[in-house]
């Protein structure tokens, strides 16, 4: 088979679907696409699959496939006959692991999930920030995105704490909106682009798992713990970036709560803390929690604590913050 057949194949098939390649086509051979675990290209434009020549390929295209599109998604299946002409019927996504008269020279089209894309999304984002597009969001800047992405967070965390799958996706949604947004602004003032944000992670995540990716054998979640460490001490020693403390990789802007609770955790895995010795270091605070109590009767506690600091003019998510920073100061001292 020259370079040219996949081509004409293609061609061919576009012609009996209607697509136009002016407009956009993706083409992807069925082995290359059942190999990944995520399609590989734009779901908001049409896609060709070539080379689908049996059923247990077409079962893994059918899987990959499904981790991005609905299982009622409308398909079509290209085949040609013993003259050559070929002729598209209708299926549906969950229907392609099943009898489909899988046969050589089987092609499947994939129409396009309208707005479903991520980068339909940006584009939106990139519209919405040209000369021509809405002046709030051309006001928008890296600063004043901050608060959003942490409200937008927030109410995804709720959303999911209601096991609202509807709203946690539209939840998610916003996430996304607002990260496209960061990325947009970054990218007008030269900083980085999306893709450079996509591809540091996508590296981070195949070298932090040489387990899955190379040829690293772990043995118990505690290997596997410090094996990551190793990993992060690598990369900031190639990065040129100075050694850290145990308490030096908890974000500053996490909430005070979750701050506390992360600082603990880490000083007490080096060594600087005993949790429980604290725990225990003032009978008073004992008393209001005792063994055995439950999460009602913590929160309760936290409440009342947050009561009595609202009666002072206190605000208990700065005060815990606060300290926090204190005693990671004295602990660094």
């Amino acid at each position: 088979m020259t370079i040219y057949e996949p081509i004409g194949a293609a061609a061919a098939a576009a012609q009996v679907v209607g697509i136009d390649p002016h407009a956009g086509m993706q083409i992807i051979g069925a082995a290359h696409l059942a190999a990944r675990h995520h399609p590989p290209f734009d779901l908001g434009q049409p896609a060709l699959v070539l080379g689908i020549t049996d059923q247990p390929t077409a079962q893994a295209v059918r899987t990959v496939l499904g981790n991005a599109y609905p299982d009622d998604h409308p398909l079509q299946l290209i085949c040609q006959d013993g003259d050559g002409v070929r002729s598209a019927r209708a299926l549906l996504l969950a229907e392609l692991a099943g009898p489909a008269g899988i046969a050589e020279g089987v092609c499947l089209y994939v129409p396009p999930l309208p707005h479903s894309s991520y980068a339909d999304l940006q584009d939106v984002m990139a519209h919405l920030r040209a000369p021509y597009g809405c002046p709030w969001d051309q006001e928008q800047t890296l600063a004043s995105m901050r608060a959003f992405l942490l409200d937008e967070v927030a109410e995804t965390l709720e959303a999911m704490d209601a096991e609202d799958d509807a709203h946690t996706a539209e939840e998610l949604g916003d996430v996304l909106g607002i990260i496209a947004m960061i990325a947009q602004i970054a990218a007008e003032e030269g900083r980085f682009r999306m893709a450079d944000a996509v591809r540091l992670s996508v590296e981070k995540l195949i070298r932090r798992h040489p387990h899955v990716f190379g040829e690293d054998d772990i043995d118990d979640m505690e290997q596997l713990f410090t094996r990551w460490e190793e990993i992060k001490a690598e990369e900031r020693a190639t990065q040129d970036r100075p050694a850290r403390g145990p308490l030096d990789a908890v974000p500053a802007a996490l909430p005070a709560l979750r701050k506390a609770r992360e600082m603990q955790s880490k000083a007490n895995k080096a060594g600087l803390l005993d949790r429980a010795a604290l725990a225990q270091s003032s009978p008073e605070m004992v008393g209001l929690l005792p063994e055995g109590s439950d999460e009602q009767a913590l929160g309760l506690l936290l409440w009342r604590l947050v009561a009595l600091a609202n009666t002072r003019g206190l605000d208990a998510e700065d005060a815990l913050r606060a300290f926090a920073g204190s005693w990671r100061a004295q602990l660094s001292g």
